[in-house]
């Protein structure tokens, strides 16, 4: 089954993470990139997930001996779960009872359990890629990963940071739609041919 990339936005949305160890600390790590507010729930968690957070954001439970009506509980309404225990009961219960309750879940060890699929993710400032290999192959995902790392230039991200910038601008100062789309072209243009972001000036011949 192919799954429809879409993009959501996550800096209001809270992200409950089941799970201590290294899928759950590249999870977290990917989800505070875009400023999502997370929470990690396991009895054990590796020293580099607790440098991630604040230590009111890691609650130290053992997943594994709660009942399914407490762990039920503790999931509440949460907006975004991700399943990574290493407990394949607990993932599947956790899995369940969000799919039956409307939340987004990721359940890292059974793709036929999620309600989403979590990327593999290049992030160049506001440049976001999502590469997914429909849960059949994480490590072809990650090579596309790093390909597109190493191919795309970091600058792109500022230049899509000034280009939407300069968007707004025209909203303000040009009324025709056809000629902001014109300025546009040409401020895109000529940033990716120097390879860098325009300078003030530079922008401003092209507003004349």
């Amino acid at each position: 089954m192919a799954h429809f990339p879409i993009f959501i936005e996550l800096s209001r949305r809270k992200c409950m993470i089941f799970g201590g160890g290294k899928v759950a600390c590249r999870k977290a790590e990917i989800l505070l990139k875009h400023n999502a507010q997370v929470e990690v729930f396991s009895l054990e968690v590796l020293p580099r997930l607790r440098r991630l957070l604040p230590e009111e954001k890691i609650h130290l439970l053992d997943i594994t001996a709660m009942g399914e009506d407490t762990l039920g509980e503790l999931i509440g309404a949460e907006d975004l779960v991700i399943a990574a225990t290493d407990n394949r009961m607990v993932n599947l219960f956790i899995g369940s009872w969000c799919r039956d309750h409307h939340i987004l879940v990721n359940v890292i060890d059974a793709p036929e359990e999620c309600s989403f699929l979590f990327p593999s993710v290049v992030k160049k400032g506001d440049i976001s890629i999502g590469i997914n290999s429909d849960g059949k192959s994480p490590v072809v995902s990650k090579k596309i990963r790093e390909e597109i790392e190493e191919m795309i230039p970091d600058y792109y991200g500022e230049i899509a940071r000034q280009l939407g910038e300069l968007k707004l601008r025209l909203k303000e100062t040009c009324p025709e739609a056809p000629v902001r789309k014109t300025i546009l072209k040409k401020a895109a243009r000529e940033a990716f041919s120097l390879e860098r972001i325009l300078t003030e000036e530079e922008i401003e011949d092209l507003l004349v």
